[in-house]
């Protein structure tokens, strides 16, 4: 049996094309920019939308979502609540990227391996020497680094790990967690939320994609 190396985090069995990843970051820049704000240390782009919700304001409607952080010995939760399996489709504006061939290769597998399915696909950018608060999510992540340095980690409890380019990480974030930037560059992930099959929906249908949504 193989040793496990990291009890929250797993390596998935991909690698993807890091040229592709970079192309495809500048064509979606070309539509939806980053935030502009200056006193905004994370921005957010979400590549996946509820339906009914148009763009542009489907590609920044999905930040945010309720969290839980420790303070002074007692858990308390922070902003509103969100539902991941209302974002199941992923926007038309972005059906021409990169982005949309690993969004469908992630979702397969998650539902396959992890009887989960994929909710907000987000771009997340870190700035350097920047870093997230102790909290936890309701649900666990798909990481995948598009723009990184040796200096950018992620933390789950007690364990700590740099993510390469191009490669894809589930990291179990119902644990408590945070992400610090030491780096004297951007960060860039896709960072992407799982969230469990209902009882009631057959894997056949959840195979077909969207359209059970």
């Amino acid at each position: 049996m193989a040793h496990k190396l990291y009890r929250y985090f797993e390596k998935l069995p991909f690698t993807f094309e890091q040229d592709k990843l970079e192309k495809a970051l500048k064509q979606v820049l070309e539509i939806a920019p980053w935030p502009n704000s200056k006193d905004t240390k994370y921005h957010q782009i979400c590549l996946t939308k509820r339906k009914g919700v148009q763009a542009p304001e489907c590609f920044y409607e999905g930040n945010g979502g309720v969290y839980h952080l420790m303070i002074d010995g007692k858990e308390e939760a922070r902003q509103q609540h969100l539902d991941e399996s209302e974002y199941s489709e992923f926007a038309l504006d972005f059906y021409h990227t990169y982005f949309k061939e690993i969004y469908d290769k992630i979702n397969k597998y998650c539902k396959k391996e992890y009887n989960s399915t994929l909710g907000r696909f987000r771009l997340m950018l870190s700035k350097p020497r920047e870093s997230l608060s102790w909290h936890r999510d309701p649900e666990p992540r798909i990481h995948i680094p598009i723009v990184t340095d040796i200096g950018a980690m992620m933390i789950v409890e007690d364990e700590v790990l740099h993510m390469k380019s191009s490669e894809v990480w589930y990291s179990d974030t119902r644990n408590y967690h945070s992400q610090f930037n030491g780096s004297e560059v951007e960060r860039i992930h896709i960072v992407a939320s799982l969230y469990k099959i209902k009882e009631n929906i057959s894997m056949d249908d959840c195979l077909k994609g969207n359209d059970y949504y």
